[in-house]
């Protein structure tokens, strides 16, 4: 049975597609991965990885003009994609409604399917949500990003999915910033995953590849696979201190292994 897995943020520009597109990354070295870009009006994915011309993508599909399987790809960094362009056009033709049930349908193409969600709570949002049974929260370390994904929580609830916990990107970028017990005081939530602001972010989307692929060793990299084996039931720790243990056993129990 296949994992569904919604990469979500209730605030634009927090990193949440880059965090979507390095975690599938990494977690498709261990499991076969397929990562959907589901934010229909403003989709970042393909900008992210080089915009290839694409002739069937995910709004072919909800719009009944390519099967779902002719619209995945694989990069060459291995990264198995499902992915969306839009126009105007497209957005006044689109099936918002038909979206959870298209991505439902992929059961089985991939162990974990990685949605990467739209900002804010709009219909897609919504639906990606629904359409998932799992979902990871991402923010920034600073107050107005920490309050808006208050709603993206009240949501995930309301609509009785398991929120895996919270991680907190580009962390270290500016003085100030919100401490990580302060980020779990406002939003009630674990927070499993650090991913430190890294310059070699911006360099590998120059390259138009996901982090982990092209600069494997950095700070950023690290942490996204300390993250992917958290999410994977896995000890990818070199020494795994008390905080960590407690985050892996926390995950594992959300996602029902022990």
């Amino acid at each position: 049975m296949s994992r569904y897995i919604c990469i979500a943020s209730s605030k634009g520009g927090v990193g949440k597609t880059t965090t979507a597109i390095n975690l599938a990354h990494t977690i498709g070295k261990h499991k076969k991965t397929l990562l959907v870009d589901a934010n229909l009006t403003t989709p970042n994915v393909n900008v992210h990885l080089g915009s290839p011309i694409l002739k069937k993508t995910l709004a072919q599909v909800l719009k009944d003009e390519a099967s779902i399987y002719q619209a995945i790809y694989t990069h060459e960094s291995g990264l198995r994609v499902l992915p969306t362009i839009t126009s105007l056009q497209d957005l006044k033709k689109l099936k918002y409604e038909r979206l959870r049930g298209v991505i439902r349908s992929l059961e089985g193409e991939a162990d974990i399917i990685l949605m990467d969600s739209a900002a804010g709570l709009g219909r897609e949002t919504i639906s990606t949500i629904e359409a998932a049974n799992e979902i990871l929260i991402i923010t920034n370390p600073e107050l107005s990003s920490v309050l808006d994904t208050q709603k993206t929580i009240q949501v995930a609830h309301e609509l009785g999915k398991t929120i895996l916990g919270v991680v907190v990107n580009k962390a270290g970028e500016h003085r100030h910033e919100l401490k990580v017990n302060e980020i779990e005081k406002l939003l009630d939530l674990p927070v499993i995953g650090i991913i430190p602001y890294d310059k070699n972010v911006k360099e590998a989307l120059k390259l138009s590849h996901p982090v982990t692929h092209s600069h494997p060793r950095t700070k950023a990299s690290r942490s996204y696979e300390e993250l992917a084996g958290l999410l994977l039931g896995k000890k990818y720790f070199d020494s795994v201190n008390k905080k960590s243990r407690l985050m892996h056993d926390y995950v594992l129990e959300r996602i029902g292994l022990v």
